[in-house]
This record gives C-alpha cells, sequence and structure tokens, in this order.
C-alpha cells in the first residue's frame, strides 16, 4: 500500500552554482559514499548526479510530510546505483519500501519517491534487528 508520494524539479545550473559558492553544500546533502560516486562523474555528469540526489532528498522529504531536519536528516538517506545504473534509496530505520525514479532533460532533474508499507516477512525482519522508522 502506498503511504506516501514526492516529487521534486531542481535546476541543474542552481545547484550547480551553489557548489560554486559553497563547497561545504556537497558534504552536507550527501554521505561519503555519495561523494565517492559523485567525484567519478565529471562535467554536467557531476552536477546532474549531485541536483538528482539532493531533488530526490527533497522528494522523499515531501514523500514523509517531515521536511528535512528534526525527523529526517540528508545523511539518512543515502542514494546509490544497482549495478545496472538504477538509483536504489535506503533512509536509515526506516520501516516502508521507499522507490526513486531520477530523470534529466536539459537543465533539469526531476524525482519522484513512492513509499509503500513493507510486507509481514519484511516487518518481522526490522523487528528482529530493533530498528525504528521516522513514520509509525
Amino acid at each position: 500500500m502506498i503511504v506516501g508520494i514526492g516529487n521534486d524539479l531542481e535546476s541543474i545550473t542552481r545547484v550547480a552554482q551553489v557548489l560554486e559558492r559553497q563547497p561545504a553544500f556537497l558534504d552536507m546533502i550527501l554521505t561519503k559514499e555519495e561523494v565517492q560516486a559523485a567525484q567519478q562523474r565529471h562535467g554536467k555528469h557531476y552536477a546532474e548526479f549531485v541536483a538528482g540526489r539532493f531533488s530526490a532528498k527533497e522528494a522523499f522529504s515531501k514523500a514523509t510530510g517531515y521536511g528535512i531536519g528534526q525527523e529526517v536528516h540528508w545523511h539518512d538517506i543515502v542514494i546509490l546505483n544497482a549495478d545496472n545504473g538504477r538509483p536504489i534509496i535506503t533512509v536509515k530505520k526506516f520501516p516502508y519500501t521507499v522507490r526513486v525514479a531520477i530523470t534529466h532533460s536539459g537543465d533539469f532533474v526531476n524525482t519522484t519517491v513512492i513509499i509503500e508499507k513493507l510486507s509481514w516477512l519484511e516487518k518481522l525482519k526490522l523487528s528482529l534487528t530493533g530498528g525504528r522508522g521516522v513514520l509509525q
């Protein structure tokens, strides 16, 4: 069952300008693993990657209804790519399945995040590990 949907649109140029003016922005919004993945890209692909991750984290925060801040922090959300290139989003101590789609067109990146309720088997696995999530 879908429990949240979030969407975000970002200008790649605007994100690149923020990165130039405020180099600390990268470490603020991305985890170490995401920074390493970004550094493997060059030119416009670097800015697209960072803008995509920023947009996806914004879309996730909208899907939860909490925004970024007290309940969810930038580093709680990790978006890396599967071997086939598909983005995979994981969120620390979050009891729901999260799906993300990131698309680039021209100077824009658009992301959609869908949050689904976990199956009983996934809930059991989570209860055995003692984790808790943002949404109850």
